[in-house]
């Protein structure tokens, strides 16, 4: 999928209000949704999300927070520059993420390894997150990741679902994490669907 940045930017500048309004309420949820998980991870001493998406969303959000000077040099948008601050606390949640898979995930996931083992199994997830979420941010060759925000959340539940049957209990999840999911969701394809153009009304986004 490929779009304008300028022309998205021209848009969101023409619908302020509107795309503040659903785009402040994507974000709020968003902190819900990744607070929640965090805290039921905690309290259950388990971990919520798989490394599959963990490192995919550390990748993806510390290769905006990376690329400053892209933001406030080359496209100098409040947009954009209000994203890479909205995306500093995020990166937090996704790094204590894999630290709590870390923690909480060796008997689950490598039960007979080492803890140094375990530790360099956690690393290379991490490098593989980074090396697959380049690839894919290469071949979308999405310049302002107007796409990808919505896209990495959305594969969530297919990751979550099959790790919850598996496990054989809801244990590290949380009814408020999921409602805030839905919350997030929503407002976002809803704002970019409203406010970022025709590309975002195309059938392959929809």
């Amino acid at each position: 999928m490929t779009y304008d940045p300028h022309a998205v930017l021209a848009s969101i500048d023409a619908n302020i209000v509107g795309f503040l309004a659903l785009g402040g309420i994507a974000l709020i949820f968003n902190y819900g949704y990744f607070g929640g998980a965090l805290a039921a991870a905690k309290r259950d001493k388990t971990f919520t999300f798989p490394l599959a998406c963990t490192t995919f969303w550390f990748a993806h959000d510390l290769s905006f927070v990376l690329a400053y000077d892209k933001w406030f040099n080359v496209y100098d948008h409040w947009y954009v520059k209000l994203f890479w601050l909205g995306l500093l606390p995020t990166m937090c949640f996704e790094a204590w993420y894999i630290y709590q898979t870390w923690r909480y995930g060796k008997n689950e996931l490598l039960p007979n390894a080492s803890r140094p083992a375990y530790t360099v199994y956690i690393f290379a997830a991490v490098l593989v997150g980074i090396v697959g979420w380049w690839s894919f941010y290469a071949f979308l060759d999405h310049p302002i990741y107007a796409y990808m925000f919505g896209a990495s959340g959305f594969f969530a539940p297919f990751f979550v679902i099959p790790l919850v049957i598996r496990r054989g209990h809801a244990k590290g999840q949380s009814f408020l994490t999921w409602v805030c999911y839905v919350g997030m969701q929503t407002f976002w394809f809803a704002g970019s669907f409203t406010f970022f153009g025709p590309a975002f009304r195309a059938p392959a986004y929809l």
